[in-house]
């Protein structure tokens, strides 16, 4: 069953710098969650929950950023703070994941960074409403 929300529901934290309410039943990243407003959030979520359960509890598109700083805020150890450090940058326009720098990333985060040495170059700031994302490419759009 599905849960849906109510702006009660909401928690203020601080993320990457910057307060935002977030649900603490919900530990990936979707639409109303995180959010600036849980009266409009919660409004979000619900649509959001709907069409999830409609589908099966099926997940609508994989986020393999919302899982990398899912990974970074979960896991303890110095390796995962310097992933979300470094993952606070690329979203700053402060760092970029590159495949040369392989040799200098800590053996427990190769397997987070390594999808972002192949993304488009640069963080893509994610919309009002949806959640953090990089764009995917193939060789073809790099040629």
């Amino acid at each position: 069953m599905q849960r849906l929300a109510k702006p009660s529901d909401y928690v203020l934290q601080d993320i990457f710098g910057k307060s935002q309410y977030v649900l603490p039943w919900e530990d990936k990243l979707c639409p109303g969650n995180p959010t600036d407003d849980p009266k409009a959030g919660a409004v979000e979520y619900n649509e959001h929950a709907l069409e999830r359960a409609h589908n099966g509890g099926v997940a609508i598109k994989a986020d393999p950023v919302g899982d990398a700083v899912n990974a970074a805020l979960k896991t303890p150890g110095e390796a995962y703070r310097t992933l979300a450090r470094d993952l606070a940058a690329s979203y700053l326009g402060d760092y970029q994941f590159l495949m040369s720098d392989l040799e200098q990333w800590d053996e427990e985060t190769k397997a987070v960074r390594a999808p972002r040495g192949f993304a488009v170059p640069g963080w893509q700031r994610p919309a009002a409403r949806g959640p953090l994302w990089f764009p995917r490419t193939t060789a073809l759009d790099r040629s």
